[in-house]
């Protein structure tokens, strides 16, 4: 029996320069400040990531800098994807008081979850692209037995959901800590 594995990693910690307090309609310039920040060099990612990266048959990135930064820690031959993208996040909230930017986020989070706010990403186009990309990582995983995705919190969600409901078994929870992992496995 053959044993197949995807590995879902967070990005190491972004190196954000910009925290000062911002207004909802801030938002979309403050997240796309955020997209464009790399990963801070003073975080490394642990020794057991390091291995699994090391023993993969390939290592994938979203196409954002923070996750193709982090992917060049772990392997020389990462491929970048931009299915697996951070799920889209409204350009702005109503919100009267200045807030800082990771409540800002939150909240714009939980606005885009009830389909509260306009995004250029609703959640039922991010769930298909997260099947898309599930679909893509379960081929590279059958072609090379075990695949390293390195992405983000969100969209690695519903990438672990769309794992479990193809069959592969692994955590209800992923764990959100910068250069955290989960293991998913499939045998066959």
């Amino acid at each position: 029996m053959r044993r197949h594995e995807i590995v879902l990693a967070r990005h190491g910690r972004p190196l954000v320069r910009h925290v000062r307090s911002i207004a909802g309609r801030e938002l979309g310039g403050w997240v796309r400040h955020y997209n464009e920040c790399g990963i801070d060099r003073d975080t490394s990612p642990p020794d057991a990531l390091r291995r699994l990266a090391a023993s993969a048959g390939r290592v994938l990135s979203s196409d954002l800098p923070r996750s193709t930064e982090s992917a060049a820690c772990l392997s020389e031959s990462a491929i970048v994807d931009p299915r697996l993208r951070e799920a889209g996040l409204p350009d702005r909230i109503s919100l009267p008081p200045r807030l800082p930017p990771g409540i800002c986020v939150i909240l714009a989070r939980v606005a885009w979850w009830l389909d509260w706010s306009e995004s250029p990403e609703t959640i039922e186009d991010a769930r298909q692209r997260a099947g898309r990309a599930t679909d893509r990582l379960c081929e590279l995983a059958d072609e090379h037995g075990s695949v390293l995705v390195v992405g983000h919190g969100m969209f690695n969600r519903f990438v672990a959901k769309c794992l479990r409901q193809r069959g592969w078994s692994g955590p209800r929870m992923l764990p959100r800590e910068h250069w955290s992992f989960a293991r998913f496995a499939r045998n066959l």
